[in-house]
């Protein structure tokens, strides 16, 4: 039948007229076959079997139908016998095909990150669709709306956007090596990440992570990793890589940007040819000081949090990190280490001089003291409240035989900092190694010595405000310690508690969420005061110039502040420099209005 309606058409001379229906139904038929046969499926090629299929099945009945010859539906050497149309519906239909095959892949591409390693076949099947298709502009925009959709939303945890981000700069460098598509798609996460104020710490939690050391790989599995390079500065052309490592084969081969590339972000040239995962993170903020910086603080809190002085792990975090960052910018790091190892050696001679800790007698040494090179370490906490009378006797012991060793060197005390273990016992039981802070272990002993306290009694006791002792009182609330209960004149009144208590899990969590809060308020309080020494250039900057935006002033406070033999510089992030200056506005020093500072009252 299909061979009569054939002769007949041509016999009337309508074939012509029936060349378009016949292409839309043919490709009808792919779409369907291809979302059959291919949607969702990531874990294999399809393209080339397809296409083997169209030539196996589609192109004879295309012979057919359109051409004189019945002998032509079962030939074999179709291809080579074509005629000069037959070829043409052949190259329609292919191209038809990999457009389709590559506009699916494009709307399933977020999927196909997520996935990624397991994608690589269907990220494959879409590079070769790409080479004939040239839909990168449909992959810019329709990932970057799936981005915003799916990804870029206060709901998302930023590890998460991080995970997605480090897929997709894999993927993308795999689909396209140039990376001119990575740039285009990944500006507005990049832009996004900038503006969470705990991308650094995450990226950082992840370097250091053991499982996720691949990301100081090289991306493409090539030559080892190079030194994290400094971005450059507005306007200055941004380092080569090859001509950085002398590499002349490398640098023969050099290649101008591409035309496309001219529309790129500023920073897309050094991001492009970024070697690995994590000098394109880098490229988020322009500069690896700020990557150092939050590694020199979790790196603190890490130390003066460990009551073993076991540095095992955070060396080799260390070691690895200093491949890619150079000695110079961890140097700091390097002090703080050995500070420790040397603390334990001191620690050590200083407990062996009293007679050890293994006897429990009168004269056992209670404190184990973690000595700091001030200059090295970040800025610490400087509150103080009173310590009891056998604390400070122990602290004061520990103190004189210090001067003796490291004279003329004497320790200032940080009693706000350290781990604090106790046993804690009631007449129905005790609790062993109990680990809190040292003003937590001070409220507990103030209730060892006296059963019951007044909030502003308590508060007044220690030297410290009614707010701080309650919320250091939370952790013995929740676990049972400590009851609260009210006088007669309806005050708060706390009051140690007569048997061992149960304590309530869900507000123990809240304690620690609300303990958590305050660190972190604390921690941003302690970055303020770091910042106060730039106080004087901004206003020195806003005397001269009358008003600026802060990507002005953070320039030029990179200009003006370098880093020189042991002093580190500026090194704050732009959005460091921001809460800096919102800061001095809260304090009515700065005026801020349409994105421009000025020093207050000058109009």
């Amino acid at each position: 039948q299909l061979r009569r309606l054939s002769e007949a058409l041509r016999g009337l001379r309508w074939m012509p007229l029936a060349e378009a229906s016949v292409s839309a139904m043919l490709q009808a038929h792919l779409r369907l076959s291809l979302r059959e046969r291919c949607a969702g499926r990531f874990e294999s090629c399809v393209m080339e079997r397809q296409l083997d299929w169209i030539d196996a099945s589609v192109l004879p009945w295309v012979s057919a139908a359109l051409e004189s010859g019945a002998d032509q539906w079962r030939a074999r050497d179709l291809l080579t016998a074509a005629s000069a149309p037959l070829k043409q519906w052949r190259a329609r239909l292919r191209f038809f095909f990999m457009q389709s095959l590559a506009g699916m892949r494009i709307a399933e591409l977020f999927d196909i990150l997520v996935d990624f390693p397991d994608s690589t076949p269907a990220l494959d099947d879409l590079h070769a669709c790409l080479h004939h298709t040239h839909q990168h502009a449909d992959i810019v925009q329709g990932l970057g709306e799936a981005l915003e959709k799916r990804l870029l939303k206060p709901g998302a945890e930023t590890h998460q956007i991080l995970e997605v981000y480090i897929g997709m700069i894999r993927a993308l460098r795999r689909l396209d090596p140039s990376g001119l598509t990575l740039d285009a798609v990944s500006e507005r996460v990049r832009a996004y990440l900038k503006l969470r104020p705990d991308t650094v710490k995450q990226i950082v939690t992840t370097l250091t992570d053991p499982d996720s050391s691949d990301l100081l790989e090289p991306v493409g599995g090539g030559a080892a990793a190079e030194v994290v390079q400094e971005a450059a500065a507005d306007g200055d052309m941004a380092p080569d890589p090859d001509e950085s490592r002398g590499d002349e084969a490398a640098m023969l081969k050099w290649e101008p940007e591409p035309v496309t590339a001219d529309g790129a972000s500023s920073g897309g040239a050094a991001a492009r040819r970024a070697p690995d995962v994590l000098a394109i993170l880098v490229q988020i903020y322009g500069s690896k000081a700020t990557f150092v910086n939050e590694f020199r603080k979790m790196l603190s809190e890490k130390l003066l949090a460990s009551a073993s002085h076991d540095t095992e792990k955070e060396v080799r975090n260390l070691e690895l990190l200093k491949k890619r960052f150079g000695d110079a910018a961890l140097s700091a790091c390097e002090v703080m280490l050995t500070d420790v190892a040397e603390s334990r050696r001191i620690s050590r001679s200083i407990q062996q001089h009293f007679g050890g800790v293994s006897g429990g007698g009168e004269g056992a040494t209670l404190i184990d003291a973690t000595v700091v090179s001030r200059l090295c370490w970040p800025s610490l906490p400087t509150d103080t409240f009173t310590l009891p009378a056998g604390v400070k006797k122990e602290m004061a012991r520990f103190e004189k035989q210090f001067a003796h060793i490291k004279a003329p060197r004497k320790l200032v005390w940080k009693p706000s900092l350290g781990t604090v273990t106790l046993d804690v016992t009631f007449p129905d039981g005790s609790v062993g190694d109990v680990q809190c802070k040292p003003l937590q272990a001070t409220i507990l002993l103030r209730f060892g010595a006296q059963q019951r306290w007044a909030l502003a009694d308590l508060a007044s006791e220690l030297g410290i405000a009614t707010d701080v002792v309650r919320k250091n009182l939370s952790i013995w609330l929740n676990r049972g310690f400590i009851s609260e209960v009210r006088d007669a004149g309806g005050g708060a009144v706390f009051e140690a508690a007569t048997s061992l208590g149960a304590g309530d899990e869900s507000r123990h969590d809240a304690g620690e969420d609300e303990d958590g809060d305050a660190v972190a308020s604390l921690a941003e309080e302690q970055r303020i005061a770091e910042m106060k020494v730039y106080e004087q250039y901004v206003i020195g900057m806003l005397t001269n110039l009358e008003s600026l935006p802060v990507q002005r002033i953070h320039n030029m406070l990179k200009m003006f502040v370098p880093a020189s033999g042991g002093d580190r510089g500026y090194d704050c992030s732009e959005q460091e420099l921001q809460r800096f200056l919102m800061h001095m506005v809260e304090e009515a020093k700065l005026e801020h209005s349409a994105g421009q500072y000025r020093i207050a009252g000058r109009h």
